[in-house]
């Protein structure tokens, strides 16, 4: 899904990429010779037509009228999925030195971009009925159709990509929808496989099954000894590989190594990790066999040690002594040189009142003391989960060396720890742990550790800078422009830009200081503005300059809840005057006369409302998208609209909150104006008002400091877009940020200091 918005947001937006990208292509593809590319494609045109056929009757000889009805599903929903995304943006078309039809039975334009969608969809659908090898062919023979719808000029490849993108959503769709096939090998098989590997099962019970990934058997020998089987298939693999890569790529050292290059490996990693830590003294599972399936699964047979997991235990069960006593194996596991990377209470057994470690498949050998450090952790967390911070603190105490405990605590932390044992603990109660840690062993808390290698939000940041840049190259070709621009500038301009800079940290505190009842001083409370945009320098979506007025306020006498209503009134404010100005200064620049102005194509805005929808409702099927929705919004709302009730009292404020807004906004398009005017931009003020205005839209979703970056795009785009020389555009927009976002820092970071010397914040 993720992938088919951003090729469908490439093909739409990123043209002259696109158009560039599909030249090189016919080059590449006229070095070819002609009679090779014409016997290729005739080739492929013979397999599309008749692999289909032969599939179908395949699947209807061997009655198989499920699988044949997702197929055919799959097909058609594809290929019409395709045709609409084609209906609503230029998408498909031959690309230079592609071949005509005149020369070839069958029109070029066959396979279709719609028909690959097709079989992409299909295939999708139909792949987990088949061997692994199978699905190898399957994706190669798509990728020989795809190569030669390139090589003979039929589409280029962003729409071969958002062709495969869509087949695969499709495809995908369906399997949710209507459900995958249970993968799972049957008891015979296993059976038949532990039987070839020495070891007689009579009775066998499947105890539990984790979808296709896993099953576990409770079986009894035929010498009556009890063993416990686990049976991995390749989806167990699959899942790994995902959960580990994204590990390995977002956190530093010590992550998560990349899997094996096989299951059997893997099974045997975990069969090597048993039988050392059971050689080391530690008390685990003894090991059995390793057998492979015919399907490619893999099991792994060991000693049953019973099934009661520590987390299943009682309170009234989970005493001291058995508490101790899991502290001893940890260490004896770390004693062998060993980390069992998923040390949690759910892997861990109890049997005649003592643990049982299992569950070794994520561990390392010869492991750092970092990673045996993560592991305490890891199991300290989980056993406050199941018995209490205070009891798992003081076994620990009881039953580790203090340095090794104080060693502990950086990795005390979310990230640290697996996503079963984050769901049992809280941040509040980690912070706790870590300080009660601190007070038992005597040492100063430790500061955390750095776990992630990047930040999501660095991730955001760096594609939005890119992307501006991508949008801003085009315009710096004409940088001599913009240097001569420079040179002309009438200054007067330039410094009134400056000055209606100003003058929107006035308009600010007039708007914050009528959102509370309390009277607030003003010279301090226009300080607080200056101070909290050189805040937001640092920080996206104005979140450190809002913390810093909540600050101010409640240094201020004003009440904690308050003031963050307050603030939050201030910005619902700014927001109901922005769009109500956008509407205006759109009305108003249309209807000016100059025919410079225009709204976007509709099929542009139909695929920014269709990708806009698409991730709001990818938000909203998270729980956590609902939990900000139902609660945060919700309350939000709630307390704008008291607030706004009780300001409806008092008109006095209520034109001061709105008048503030109004004249931040109105002072900002002055601003813009000015430097316009200094370079004889040639555009009216309602254009100017309306570029500033949808710009300032775009750039407030920008995770950058300021709209870093995406303000910069937006402006330069939309003056363009009104007729302006992009010389021109380039160097009033420059002017323009360096008036209102750079001159500023200076005074900004003065009044911070201000504010802290008087104690204000």
């Amino acid at each position: 899904g993720a992938a088919t918005l951003a090729l469908i947001a490439f093909d739409e937006l990123a043209t002259e990429t696109n158009a560039a990208l599909a030249t090189d292509l016919g080059r590449v593809a006229t070095a070819i010779h002609r009679t090779a590319r014409e016997l290729l494609l005739a080739l492929t045109q013979v397999m599309s037509v008749t692999t289909p056929v032969a599939v179908l009757a395949a699947l209807a000889l061997r009655r198989r009228w499920r699988r044949t009805g997702m197929v055919v599903l799959g097909a058609a929903a594809g290929a019409a999925s395709m045709a609409l995304v084609g209906a609503v943006i230029d998408v498909g078309g031959a690309v230079s030195g592609a071949l005509i039809d005149e020369t070839l039975p069958i029109s070029t334009g066959f396979p279709s971009l719609e028909y690959l969608a097709g079989a992409v969809a299909a295939a999708t659908a139909g792949k987990p009925w088949l061997a692994a090898r199978w699905r190898r062919a399957l994706d190669i023979a798509l990728i020989v159709l795809a190569t030669t719808m390139a090589i003979a000029g039929a589409a280029a490849v962003p729409d071969l990509l958002l062709s495969g993108a869509v087949g695969a959503l499709i495809g995908s769709v369906i399997l949710v929808v209507l459900g995958a096939p249970n993968r799972r090998a049957s008891p015979a098989t296993v059976r038949e496989a532990l039987a070839q590997r020495g070891i007689a099962v009579t009775s066998m019970h499947l105890q539990a099954a984790v979808g296709g990934r896993a099953q576990l058997y409770r079986t009894v020998t035929r010498w009556g000894d009890p063993c416990f089987v686990k049976v991995y298939a390749q989806d167990s693999r699959d899942a790994e590989f995902l959960y580990r890569s994204y590990r390995k790529l977002m956190l530093r050292e010590p992550s998560d190594n990349w899997p094996a290059s096989s299951l059997q490996r893997e099974v045997e990693h975990e069969a090597l990790m048993l039988m050392t830590a059971r050689r080391g003294g530690v008390s685990c599972p003894d090991v059995k066999a390793v057998a492979s399936l015919a399907d490619g699964s893999v099991a792994l047979a060991m000693e049953d040690v019973g099934h009661r997991r520590l987390d299943s235990l009682g309170a009234d069960e989970l005493g001291p002594d058995l508490l101790d006593a899991v502290w001893r194996e940890a260490s004896r596991l770390h004693g062998a040189g060993l980390a069992h990377r998923a040390l949690r209470a759910a892997n861990i057994l109890v049997t005649d009142g003592q643990p049982v470690i299992i569950d070794l498949g994520f561990g390392e050998m010869s492991a750092t003391p970092r990673l045996q450090a993560i592991d305490r952790a890891e199991l300290l967390a989980s056993m406050a989960g199941v018995a209490g911070s205070e009891r798992a603190v003081a076994s620990a105490v009881r039953s580790l060396q203090p340095t090794d405990l104080a060693a502990t605590v950086p990795f005390m932390q979310p990230l640290a720890l697996t996503a079963a044992t984050r769901g049992q603990v809280s941040k509040s109660l980690l912070d706790e742990m870590r300080s009660a840690i601190a007070a038992a062993t005597g040492h100063e808390p430790a500061s955390l550790e750095r776990l992630v290698r990047v930040k999501p939000r660095t991730v955001i940041m760096i594609a939005t800078l890119t992307g501006a840049f991508y949008i801003l190259l085009p315009q710096l070709a004409d940088v001599d422009d913009s240097f001569r621009a420079m040179g002309s500038a009438n200054w007067w301009w330039l410094g009134g830009a400056v000055a209606m800079s100003g003058l929107t940290y006035v308009a600010g505190a007039i708007g914050m200081a009528a959102a509370v009842s309390e009277r607030l001083p003003f010279g301090p409370l226009v300080y607080a503005q200056l101070g909290s945009s050189f805040v937001n320098r640092v920080t996206p979506a104005k979140v450190g300059g809002m913390a810093l007025n909540v600050r101010f306020m409640q240094k201020s006498g004003v009440k904690p809840a308050e003031a963050v209503t307050a603030t939050g009134l201030n910005l619902l404010a700014g927001t109901m005057v922005h769009m109500t100005l956008l509407v205006v200064f759109f009305a108003w620049a249309g209807r000016g006369g100059t025919g410079g102005f225009t709204i976007p194509g509709s099929s542009r805005v139909l695929v920014g409302i269709v990708i806009v929808m698409a991730v709001a409702g990818a938000i909203v099927a998270t729980r956590w998208g609902r939990r900000v929705i139902g609660v945060r919004v919700a309350r939000f709302v709630r307390q704008s609209w008291s607030s706004i009730a009780a300001l409806a009292r008092s008109p006095g404020r209520l034109v001061a909150l709105f008048g503030g807004s109004l004249g931040v906004t109105l002072t900002y398009v002055a601003a813009l104006g000015c430097a316009v005017a200094a370079f004889d931009g040639g555009v009216t003020f309602a254009e100017i008002g309306a570029v500033y205005l949808g710009s300032s839209v775009v750039a407030a979703v920008a995770p950058t400091p300021g709209g870093l970056g995406a303000m910069e795009a937006a402006l330069v785009a939309g003056f363009t877009g009104v007729g302006m020389e992009s010389g021109v555009a380039v160097a009033a927009v420059l002017s323009y940020r360096l008036a209102t976002f750079w001159l500023p820092i200076v005074p900004g970071w003065l009044s911070f200091q201000v504010l802290q010397r008087r104690d204000l914040i």
